[in-house]
């Protein structure tokens, strides 16, 4: 069977598209935010969602993160993303290979990598139908730890008036690849390490490698520390445990780490500093971006930036009484609209 092809319309983004496969049962929804800067650049998320609806709200939001994203770390993409709806679907090479010819079917107008639950294996099929996919040579997690460590040392010079992590607490929700590796970058430098996950073998793995105490991922929002940096799933600082943070910041990896714009109003009232997730965790993207342009070679310097590129936003906030979700986005927009 071939590729069904459906626009969806969708105020203030270019392109919706909804694709269907009914032999390899792909269900894809890819979104193009904006192209001003590029061909939008970001990667498939391969996730069980309960309703088309969810698939669709999830992709919107993301988009529009990367465009925000790609614009604010200074690389010349747009902002785009993929939901692959894999609920009662079971990953197949055909998936991902009709994924591809989705991806093809835009000629370049989104550029496709990797995302939660979407690895290189994927990728690779993805590349038997497009040449459009990156990241399959370029190992993402590394350099997205990187680049946040170097924000968690900017972060901790805004709220602590210094570089020096050495006994700088710091709660870690989430200890997979991002968080995994950011946890031993952060104990080599001496950082006090609190972590939680839902997946116990991941904490164990890893205590086996450096000192930390260890949490109930419910518990690790009350954590009196420092820093607090969450790098699982979205959504992770909301309504419902926004009253119980007791530390001075936050900076991590996960996407949309905010459940809403209220949330980034209320840490600043709160007098808690929020490093904005689209900066902070741009390291991957920059590491791609780096692929696609031969730079490879540039990548280290690229992800320092990330630290010089977070300081103004929390300055103009800290200035100007603003949520630095708000800084951050002006910023974002001013480069994309220049």
């Amino acid at each position: 069977m071939p590729l069904k092809i459906e626009d969806i319309k969708a105020k203030g983004y270019e392109r919706v598209i909804h694709a269907t496969n009914e032999t390899t049962k792909l269900d894809c929804i890819i979104v193009i935010h904006n192209t001003k800067l590029g061909p939008a650049l970001g990667g498939v998320r391969s996730w069980e969602y309960s309703s088309f609806e969810d698939q669709k709200r999830d992709a919107l939001r993301l988009s529009e993160a990367m465009t925000l994203k790609n614009s604010i770390c200074g690389i010349n993409f747009g902002g785009g993303k993929a939901a692959l709806n894999l609920k009662n679907v079971k990953k197949t090479p055909e998936l991902y290979q009709s994924y591809g010819e989705l991806v093809e079917f835009l000629k370049g107008k989104y550029l496709t990598a990797g995302d939660v639950n979407t690895f290189k294996e994927d990728l690779v099929e993805c590349s038997k139908a497009t040449k459009y996919v990156y990241g399959i040579n370029v190992e993402t997690s590394g350099p997205t730890s990187r680049g946040l460590f170097h924000a968690i040392k900017s972060t901790n010079d805004f709220i602590n008036n210094s570089n020096d992590l050495k006994n700088v607490h710091i709660s870690i929700s989430g200890v997979g690849k991002v968080g995994g590796k950011l946890a031993i970058l952060l104990a080599k430098a001496g950082a006090k390490i609190t972590a939680a996950s839902i997946n116990y073998e991941l904490i164990k793995k890893l205590k086996k490698e450096i000192d930390l105490v260890e949490v109930k991922p419910e518990d690790l929002f009350k954590t009196n520390c420092d820093i607090i940096s969450p790098c699982a799933l979205g959504g992770a600082i909301n309504r419902s445990n926004q009253h119980q943070l007791k530390c001075k910041a936050i900076a991590g990896a996960a996407n949309n780490q905010l459940e809403n714009t209220t949330i980034a109003e209320w840490l600043l009232k709160n007098e808690i500093v929020y490093s904005p997730d689209y900066l902070v965790n741009s390291g991957g993207v920059i590491a791609i971006a780096c692929e696609i342009n031969n730079t490879e070679n540039l990548l280290e310097k690229y992800l320092e930036k990330i630290a010089d590129r977070l300081k103004p936003v929390l300055q103009e906030s800290k200035k100007n009484n603003e949520s630095t979700d708000l800084v951050a986005r002006r910023m974002a927009w001013k480069r994309i609209n220049s």
